[in-house]
């Protein structure tokens, strides 16, 4: 996968601010052993790709995307729809997305780093943040959480802990990035409806830094709420986890990745509309 110029530019500003198995079953009598019934032990990459709970960012992006760029063109007709409904479902498909990702991932991991992530994203603090996070249900949504946030705020060594545990996992940066990459492929589906469609626009300057902090505070919030029964020391563990150099690989690669195989879906798309239509 070749990291477009544009994208390559945003990330430049961006990103420098078991083995399960079952049990046999029993022989019927006069047949065949049935196979085993046995499961695979997960590659390392996927390790990786499910502890930041891959499925549920591609999952929604064909829908959500399929929006976002009928609202940006404006005046689709409904053969248009169609064929753009049709041409995200199969750009957007989610086993093809993961597959991206992983492609990326593994064609620049340094020696031996794929391996050693996924130790600690299987058994290490980060891993029992991630179950226990995943165990846990807020009694109250965000919202309200947030309304009673300044009567009964976390200790200021709290926050700043898991500000920190958030700043190393880049959370900010990756939800501003991935706006961007669906922005961008928006505008690649915009111009293969439309010859006057102009060019993407990415954030840079002052927007940029500015919509950089709106996203990473709100990343903190969230994992604030989040995360209150997971305790300060587990949290310090995982974040250093996250901070070391092989850390900061898997967090950084992790969402470029993410970002190159979304830009990636938007092409393909546009690709398919151009194909069945030209443009108006």
């Amino acid at each position: 996968m070749t990291v477009h110029p544009r994208t390559a530019s945003l990330l430049f500003l961006l990103l420098t601010a078991t083995a399960c198995a079952g049990g046999a079953g029993t022989a019927p009598t006069g047949g065949a052993p049935p196979l085993p019934d046995v499961q695979a032990a997960p590659e390392p990459i996927d390790l990786l790709l499910d502890h930041f709970h891959i499925e549920s960012i591609m999952v929604p992006r064909g829908r959500a995307f399929t929006r976002q760029a009928a609202l940006l063109v404006g005046d689709l007709s409904d053969g248009e729809i169609e064929r753009l409904v049709s041409a995200v479902q199969a750009g957007f498909e989610a086993s093809r997305l993961r597959d991206d990702v992983a492609a990326f991932m593994l064609q620049s991991a340094p020696d031996g780093y794929v391996q050693q992530i996924a130790l600690w994203v299987e058994s290490g603090a980060s891993a029992d943040v991630d179950r226990q996070a995943s165990a846990y249900e807020p009694p109250i949504p965000l919202e309200e959480w947030l309304d009673t946030y300044t009567e009964e705020p976390p200790s200021a060594e709290r926050v700043r802990l898991v500000a920190r545990w958030s700043e190393a996992r880049q959370e900010g940066t990756f939800f501003l990035l991935l706006e961007q990459a669906l922005d961008e492929a928006s505008h690649e589906v915009w111009a293969a409806l439309r010859s006057n469609a102009p060019a993407f626009d990415s954030l840079s300057g002052d927007a940029l830094f500015t919509r950089l902090t709106q996203s990473s505070m709100a990343a903190v919030v969230t994992a604030l709420h989040a995360h209150e029964p997971i305790s300060d020391d587990l949290m310090r563990a995982s974040t250093l986890e996250y901070e070391s150099e092989a850390g900061q690989w898997y967090v950084e690669t992790y969402q470029i990745a993410v970002a190159e195989a979304v830009r990636a879906a938007g092409v393909r798309v546009a690709e398919t509309l151009r194909g069945s239509s030209a443009p108006q």
